[in-house]
């Protein structure tokens, strides 16, 4: 069962990660239509900056997910080299308790801001605004999901691999 769990995390990681680069390449390639068509053409893509807008912010939330799946997070470990292994393990645990309530309280705080902001469009495109702010719930619940089951390669740290709640 738990090497399932983790063979459908590590595929809906791949696609996340995907998802993302996609993300990213398109608003790069706007970014140089944008610059094209102001300094050559002489003209202005209206709309453009508002979607490279959108697109950021969901390439961010959904890369934050995967960086999490990696333990990649910034983090300041002054304690845990002071500490034995045990030591490390209850820090490294609490730590991971700490983030998945924080992303579990983001999913359920980002859900509820979708749900006020339903009727709302955006300037440039109409483009309904749950759209771009579903980012926030989405991304959340996609980074306590890969939180509970984070990569066993990448931390270093002794117990990795096990599931952490």
């Amino acid at each position: 069962m738990r090497a399932r769990l983790e063979r459908i995390t590590e595929r809906a990681r791949r696609a996340v990660e995907a998802f993302g680069v996609l993300l990213i390449a398109a608003y790069t390639v706007l970014v140089l239509l944008q610059v094209f068509f102001r300094y050559v053409l002489n003209e202005s893509l209206f709309w453009a900056e508002e979607l490279i807008r959108y697109g950021l912010v969901w390439s961010v939330l959904i890369g934050s997910a995967v960086v999490a799946h990696d333990r990649g997070h910034v983090r300041i470990d002054m304690v845990s080299p002071m500490l034995g292994p045990r030591g490390r393990r209850a820090v490294e645990f609490a730590a991971h308790v700490c983030c998945f309530v924080f992303v579990a309280i983001l999913t359920v705080t980002g859900v509820q801001f979708v749900d006020r902001t339903w009727l709302q469009h955006s300037s440039s495109l109409d483009v309904p605004m749950w759209t771009i702010y579903s980012a926030v719930p989405v991304g959340a619940a996609i980074e306590a999901w890969f939180t509970l089951f984070p990569r066993d390669h990448v931390a270093g740290i002794e117990g990795e691999g096990e599931v952490l709640l």
